[in-house]
């Protein structure tokens, strides 16, 4: 009889621990790639907006990209609203003749131009985007 009693409580252990480690993993969230990215900088020697924010949002059965390129200048540069094609982490979209390719993580979007040259745009808050 005591061994039963060792038995079923072992069990019902094993189960608890098993329920405890799973109900773990399932509560990290997964890494979605909507969102808002950017590295905007301020020049320290000209004081012009240098850097990229990249706006993803899923829309209509698809994604849209709003993306600002800022090459030097003192305002925020002119949004460029244009379609985006999302396949897991990844999303790929053009503004303008040049191609991008980003792969979204916790912290932010690795985006790559068509040269092959990269960034890292950090993850903000949404509400940052209308500030």
């Amino acid at each position: 009889m005591k061994l039963i009693r060792v038995v079923v409580f072992s069990i019902v252990c094993l189960i608890a621990i098993t329920s405890i480690v799973v109900s773990n993993f399932a509560a990290q969230p997964a890494v979605s790639v909507a969102g808002v990215y950017e590295n905007f900088t301020i020049g320290k020697g000209s004081g012009d907006l240098e850097g990229m924010r990249v706006v993803i949002v899923p829309a209509g059965g698809g994604y849209y990209a709003i993306v600002q390129i800022a090459q030097g200048g003192a305002e925020d540069p002119k949004p460029e609203f244009v379609p985006a094609e999302v396949k897991g982490k990844t999303a790929r979209f053009t503004v303008g003749d040049e191609k991008y390719t980003a792969t979204a993580t916790a912290a932010g979007l690795t985006v790559k131009n068509s040269a092959g040259d990269t960034q890292m745009l950090k993850r903000k808050p949404c509400a940052a985007f209308f500030k």
